[in-house]
This record gives structure tokens, C-alpha cells and sequence, in this order.
């Protein structure tokens, strides 16, 4: 087992984190949130599923989806599992260790419900490398970007299943078009901001495999009443009680 850190998540969920990795952030709260009501039922595959916060948050949060969560990294893999059984979903979210270059193996065509990521936002090649080789792995694409996440979400959704994603808005169109090339329509974005009037930090994407052109902007998402960040706007505070 790798060197973990515990943390309290809220009431329900305990979460051990490896130390030195990527830890839980308000990217993969707001996705939760997002997708919370797009993932009520059925089969869910949660692609680079880290520590297991997302399918956690979810179950915890009265979700009845079965969730498979997909791991590159064996410690996290391994952490996954343990935070799974820990928190009394072991029979509701299974940890694969695979990479998702083997999709055709991992999972069978068209048969999921719904996929959410929470993918590598940065470009191998660009920026301050990270000291950590697990921490690299889980920001930037050394292993697979968001293609390849497109790619094998089209292979497992349904036609007309649902894909969730958060990601960097200065890749947008990265992003759309991985999901148009592997048959995923846009059908839903919305953008998150720190403040009013400023740019958007992150952007909460749903699309529907094999669906119709027709993309609905919905109202940003901000997270705090004042520039200085001192105080956190009431749809964020709404957000954290509901998980």
C-alpha cells in the first residue's frame, strides 16, 4: 500500500490520498455536482478515477450508478480500492488498474451508461515539469490525453449515453473535438469562475454519444462573492451541502 494521507472529506467519506500525488481538489467537487443528475442509475466508468473521489462523492451523495473506476497508476489503483471498501461501496464501484490505450479490452462496446473524467488538463510538452512522476502522470498527458479518453468513452457509451468532463478553457476546442471525432455531441457547458468579471478557470462539459447538434450555455458557475476570495458564493456553499 502506498504512503497515504487521510482526510475527511465531509460526514460520509474518509479519503486516503498517496502522499506526493494529486490530491482532491473543487475541479473534481464541481464536476460531481455537474454530473449528479445525469448519473442517477445505471453503469458509470470513471476514466483516470485517482483516489476514487468522484464515484465516492456520488455514491455517497444518493446516487444509484454502479461505478468502474480506471486507474493508470498501481498505488492509486490500489488506494482506490481501499477508499472504496473503507466507505462501504465495494459493491457499488470496482477499481480496474489498466491504461485506457486498452479500451477494446477493459470494456465492452456500447454497453455503459455514462462515463465522467476528470482527465490530465496539460500538455506534455509545455510548462514547469513536476518533481513527482505520480503527480506528472495525473496533470499531464505522458500517458493518454483527453483523445484517448474521448476514444474510449465512445467505445463503451451507449448511443445516447452521457459523457462528463472538466477541463481547461484554454482547451475547448481540444476538448470538442476529441468528442465529436469519437461520436460524442456537446450538449451542455457551463464555465466556472473565481469571481464576477473574471475569466474562466475551469469548464464543465456533458455530451451525449450519437447525439443531435445543439449546445446549451448554462450561467457561469462563480465561486465567490469578492475579488479577494474571502467568501464563497451561496450556489458554491448549496454545492458542499449537498455533498
Amino acid at each position: 500500500m502506498a504512503d497515504c494521507s487521510t482526510t475527511k472529506i465531509n460526514a460520509n467519506i474518509t479519503l486516503c490520498e498517496p502522499n506526493g500525488g494529486i490530491r482532491f481538489g473543487t475541479d473534481a467537487l464541481l464536476l460531481a455536482d455537474f454530473a449528479r443528475n445525469g448519473i442517477k442509475r445505471g453503469k458509470c466508468i470513471d476514466l483516470g478515477t485517482g483516489s476514487g473521489v468522484i464515484p465516492l462523492l456520488m455514491l455517497a451523495s444518493g446516487s444509484n450508478a454502479d461505478f468502474i473506476g480506471l486507474e493508470l497508476q498501481p498505488e492509486y489503483a490500489e488506494t482506490a480500492r481501499k477508499n472504496s471498501e473503507q466507505n462501504g461501496f465495494s459493491d457499488r464501484f470496482e477499481v480496474v488498474c489498466g491504461n485506457a490505450e486498452n479500451y477494446k479490452a477493459l470494456f465492452e462496446s456500447g454497453r455503459v451508461d455514462s462515463v465522467i473524467t476528470n482527465p490530465p488538463y496539460m500538455r506534455n510538452d509545455c510548462g514547469k515539469s513536476n518533481a513527482s512522476l505520480p503527480l506528472a502522470v495525473a496533470r499531464r498527458e505522458i500517458s493518454g490525453g483527453i483523445e484517448l479518453f474521448c476514444k474510449a468513452a465512445g467505445w463503451a457509451l451507449k448511443s445516447g449515453g452521457s459523457f462528463f468532463a472538466v477541463y481547461r478553457p484554454d482547451r475547448l476546442v481540444t476538448l470538442i473535438c476529441a468528442m465529436r471525432n469519437n461520436n460524442i455531441e456537446p450538449k451542455r457547458l457551463r464555465a466556472v469562475t473565481a469571481s464576477v468579471g473574471s475569466a474562466p478557470s475551469l469548464i464543465l462539459i456533458e455530451g451525449k454519444k450519437d447525439g443531435k447538434e445543439g449546445l446549451i450555455f448554462e450561467k457561469d458557475l462563480i465561486l465567490y462573492k469578492d475579488e479577494s476570495h474571502s467568501e464563497e458564493s451561496e450556489e458554491l456553499k448549496e454545492i458542499y451541502k449537498r455533498f
